[in-house]
């Protein structure tokens, strides 16, 4: 199966202006005030947050809702919501959010003479239930209220036949649930959740941005989070579900892929102002450059002028370059040398093979001035023997080197394949042990990592007179070693590491890339050690993207304000396929539905799986539908034909209040499930009458 996703690399503009919410058309309410139509509210319209705060300068409060939050600066930071995740929790907020919903629909009146129908979460707790309700009747007076679970609202929008029987996938806000419905009836008890929602994918796709740009220059809020990563820049318009996530994971290697798959936002910036000069300042500025060129002429012709008067003192001289004057100093020098060394009594290198008569004869037969001389030629005679062995050592090592090159040619010549793949594999073994060592010098340089703190206690204990107790108990005096900047200083030098391995490293890989530069046409320079630079490395065009990038020069204002979207495009939304992505230990979609299957026998089964509706903010996300369509396949039984059905709601958004409206027009069933301000005054708010749309109710 195909999924269609737009790949063109383009450059997309951080968007600020344009509402992330689509807004619904306005009604004039005379044409509804005395008919006794349902009011109904879902709460996605608009951000259902307040800000209220009191401008001293002005002495005047000032109160924003919805949308307007974003207007101000003293608003956004004074933002509170009515909502502790998907449960009301605070009445006072959500009466001045209804107020403001009731003052733009028009109603001017000392109460609400309507039935309303408000959405709710599923298996909303009783106390928050209550406030709502409380709320309700006691403050705007409402003749009854009607409450429905939002995502079942969607389902019964996209077809009132289709909520018969069917299981419906609500990916939203702030958590997924997989819930069944079995004729009209919802199955609340085998409801199942999923805690990843929008607010979920936010905040994790945040923490990879943060994690990837922790340097950038507008530091990226839980606000920015909320407002823009989610509903309209990020996640809603760059991210998609792979068809296959690992293998879509490999394809970001190839470059020719990534090409396609980067997408870069540019966040807005103010360009530096370039101050014009007139044209007094022009002219001033352009006779300094003159004149610093003229100087410039005049000292290379004085430095030229100079090397040809220093060439004929040299020809003068008798001699015919800048070689045979230093090749003349070289041997005056060892003529000094030898002079002085003769004047000193420090003899010459030795032509001849040096004798030592005294070392074989007994000391009984010499003098003590014999012994003394006997002694002498012992320590010269074991010096030169020792550079005796060292030269036949030195020979006899390049003797055998010859023969391993020797060797290693026949072997060539013989398998030139199986001698490539060997040169590969010790080639490769070499660059990933000094890759390693890299690593571990880089981290013990870092006093807070934690292998420079186990080494710095390695070595405190190594400096202790005393043995290490076996167990530190309750009063014994602890180690202090690292706690003063001087201990570090000596760490730094025992940390040192001797270079003449990491020389004898360098030099056999060098030898194994230029044998395999020479003999493996496949094997080009730009694939050496040397040659490797962040540049071509996955996690430079990760985070820089494949464009024109100078590490010397360094980005540009433009490049500096741009986020480069690639690897999460995918992975923020494949943590609804496995949670343990974000260290949820619970399982993905497609497992949630299998476990809910399984609490119902095969007819059931059969029919459930008929209309598997999906809705939800996070559904619009592209391939999510074609991912799970696919995937349900895997959990069935195997049959011939297709045995199921997994359809996408019109409008993942508003669908959840369409249906609520369609369903507060049938007043007759409307009446059968309000909860009335008769029955509010004797059951109490947390009272509600089941029907097929809505929650259960318990005690």
């Amino acid at each position: 199966m195909e999924m269609e996703v737009d790949d063109s690399p383009v450059l997309y503009p951080m968007q600020t202006e344009k509402p992330y919410f689509p807004t619904p058309d306005y009604s004039d309410y005379k044409d509804f005030a005395s008919a006794g139509t349902a009011i109904v509210i879902d709460n996605v319209a608009f951000d259902n947050q307040i800000a209220k705060f009191r401008d001293r300068k002005a002495s005047m409060s000032s109160t924003y809702v919805g949308n307007d939050v974003y207007a101000d600066v003293l608003a956004r930071s004074n933002s509170r919501t009515a909502f502790d995740g998907p449960v009301m929790c605070n009445p006072e907020i959500m009466e001045t959010v209804l107020d403001y919903i009731f003052i733009k629909m028009g109603i001017d009146a000392d109460k609400i003479d309507h039935p309303l129908v408000m959405t709710e979460p599923v298996c909303v707790p009783l106390y928050n239930r209550n406030l709502m309700s409380e709320l309700l009747f006691e403050s705007y007076q409402v003749p009854s209220v009607t409450y429905g679970v939002d995502s079942l609202f969607s389902m019964y929008a996209n077809g009132p036949e289709r909520a018969q029987d069917g299981i419906v996938v609500s990916a939203g806000h702030h958590y997924s649930h997989v819930i069944p419905v079995l004729g009209g009836q919802v199955h609340m008890q085998h409801a199942k959740r999923i805690s990843y929602g929008g607010v979920s994918a936010s905040e994790y796709m945040l923490k990879l941005m943060q994690m990837k740009y922790p340097t950038f220059p507008l530091k990226m809020t839980t606000t920015q989070s909320e407002r823009y990563l989610v509903q309209q820049t990020l996640i809603a318009s760059h991210t998609y579900v792979a068809h296959d996530y690992l293998e879509e994971l490999a394809s970001y290697e190839d470059p020719e892929v990534f090409k396609t798959k980067d997408r870069v936002i540019q966040f807005p910036f103010v360009a530096p102002v370039v101050e014009e000069k007139t044209e007094e300042e022009q002219a001033r500025l352009a006779a300094k450059r003159k004149e610093q060129g003229r100087r410039l002429q005049e000292q290379a012709a004085k430095a030229r002028l100079e090397k040809a008067e220093w060439t004929e003192q040299l020809k003068a001289m008798g001699f015919k370059e800048e070689a045979d004057l230093d090749a003349a100093i070289k041997t005056t020098d060892g003529a000094i040398r030898r002079a002085r060394n003769k004047e000193l009594g420090i003899e010459e290198e030795e032509k001849e093979p040096p004798t030592f008569p005294l070392v074989d004869i007994p000391d009984e037969e010499l003098s003590e001035l014999d012994k003394k001389e006997k002694k002498k030629q012992r320590l010269l005679k074991a010096s030169h023997d020792a550079r005796m062995r060292a030269k036949a050592a030195k020979a006899e090592e390049m003797a055998h080197q010859a023969e391993l090159a020797r060797l290693d040619q026949e072997r060539r010549e013989k398998e030139p394949q199986k001698w490539l793949e060997e040169i590969h594999a010790k080639r490769q073994e070499l660059v990933d042990k000094i890759k390693a060592k890299k690593q571990l010098r880089e981290q013990l340089s870092d006093r807070r990592s934690h292998a420079s703190q186990l080494r710095m206690k390695s070595i405190a204990a190594l400096a202790s007179d005393a043995p290490p107790p076996k167990r530190r108990r309750k009063g014994q005096d602890e180690d202090t070693f690292g706690q003063d900047d001087e201990d570090w200083m000596v760490y730094r030098e025992i940390s040192r590491e001797d270079d003449s391995e990491d020389e004898d490293e360098a030099n056999q890989l060098n030898e194994y890339e230029s044998q395999l530069l020479k003999f493996d046409p496949n094997f080009l320079h730009e694939h050496t050690m040397n040659a490797y630079t962040p540049k071509n490395s996955f996690l430079h065009y990760y985070t820089h993207g494949l464009g024109p990038y100078d590490p010397a020069v360094g980005p540009s204002l433009e490049q500096t304000y741009q986020l480069h979207l690639n690897v999460e495009r995918i992975r923020v939304p494949e943590v609804f396929f496995q949670p343990g992505i974000v260290g949820l230990d619970q399982t993905g979609l497609v497992e949630t539905i299998q476990d809910v299957l399984k609490r119902f026998d095969i007819q059931a089964r059969q029919r459930l799986v008929q209309n598997i509706h999906v809705t939800g903010g996070m559904a619009q996300i592209p391939g999510l539908v074609d991912r799970l369509d696919f995937s349900i396949r895997s959990i069935l039984p195997a049959t011939p034909h297709k045995s199921y059905h997994v359809r996408r709601a019109q409008d993942c958004l508003l669908d959840a209040w369409r249906g609520a409206a369609m369903f507060g027009r049938d007043s007759e069933r409307l009446g059968k499930i309000s909860v009335t301000r008769q029955e509010y005054d004797e059951y109490g708010g947390s009272y509600i009458k089941e029907h097929g749309l809505g929650n259960v109710r318990y005690e």
